[in-house]
């Protein structure tokens, strides 16, 4: 072959490729499709599985870990997953990553086509108004809006609902069973569960929860004040309280978590035996208790 077919060949392979890179780059004619795929396990913290924001540190071999957990390694120049020595340095291609790519909403199975930032992801997933809520009762996987949720509870499962404005007290008669408390101050208004669980012989516990796709652990948004009398024995039991808030994506939570509420059992032997239990939920503006507040009654 002649040295010109050598040279020709050698240009095919250096100058070519390098055009072909530009356009690639570019977006001009040649270029493949910009967007890409990638499992956002990837850019999980191998330490801690939070997601990594900058700064991100690796090891020699490649092993990344977020700021926070590099901060808190007891032996920095050893690495936490190989152990490899020679310790950690800033990873700026994982930076440059985590900045430019685009992610789109966990809640995207329920309609949301928001697509954000990854850095972004997380804040705008506390307020997204497709968040779902989940149904309590055991071996339904139903999941939705709290809409949703409210005509699920009370059409497929024929749980009673009761509805009730801000600050009003509303009267429930004590069973083995739950219900479901709306709110009713607007469409898509805070919804409650009442849980009533037998424990005999002392009667049935109480347990009252907000259901919030937004729930975040140690939150309080509502108070609610129950009054339990019976007026054969003259026997009054009240008990004021946050309420605890929950998506119910691992069930009702057990009984210490949301502020249980004993009601003692009552004879029904005489006719003039009658007891009620009144409860009256409203949203926490000042820290003053509910005894504090105008009642309002409801028939």
């Amino acid at each position: 072959m002649s040295s010109d077919g050598i040279e020709a060949t050698g240009t095919r392979s250096t100058e070519e490729p390098m055009m072909e890179t530009k356009r690639r780059r570019t977006g001009k004619e040649g270029s493949v499709a910009g967007d890409g795929t990638i499992a956002l396990e990837a850019l999980d913290c191998t330490v801690c599985y939070h997601p990594l924001r900058p700064p991100v540190f690796q090891c020699a071999v490649g092993h990344v870990i977020c700021s926070s957990c590099h901060d808190k390694l007891k032996n920095k120049n050893k690495c936490h997953a190989c152990a490899i020595t020679g310790g950690y340095n800033r990873c700026i291609a994982i930076d440059h990553i985590l900045e430019s790519i685009q992610a789109p909403c966990s809640n995207s199975i329920y309609g949301c086509t928001v697509k954000t930032r990854y850095l972004e992801r997380q804040e705008h997933e506390k307020s997204c108004p497709l968040a779902p809520c989940f149904c309590p009762e055991a071996g339904c996987g139903f999941s939705g809006l709290t809409t949703q949720l409210l005509h699920h509870l009370t059409d497929d499962h024929k749980i009673p609902v009761t509805e009730f404005p801000s600050g009003w007290c509303l009267t429930l008669e004590i069973q083995q069973s739950m219900r479901v408390l709306h709110m009713k101050e607007e469409e898509g208004g805070p919804m409650f569960l009442a849980k009533f669980t037998p424990v005999p012989p002392f009667g049935n516990v109480v347990s009252i929860l907000c259901v919030d796709p937004h729930a975040v652990p140690g939150e309080r948004e509502f108070r609610c004040e129950v009054d339990f009398y019976c007026n054969t024995l003259g026997l009054r039991q009240l008990s004021n309280f946050q309420i605890v808030s929950t998506s119910l994506s691992d069930g009702f939570p057990a009984e210490l978590g949301s502020n249980p509420f004993l009601v003692p059992t009552v004879s029904s032997n005489s006719p003039t035996t009658s007891s009620s239990l009144t409860i009256r939920i409203a949203k926490i503006i000042l820290d003053r208790p509910l005894s504090d507040w105008r009642w309002k009654s409801r028939s």
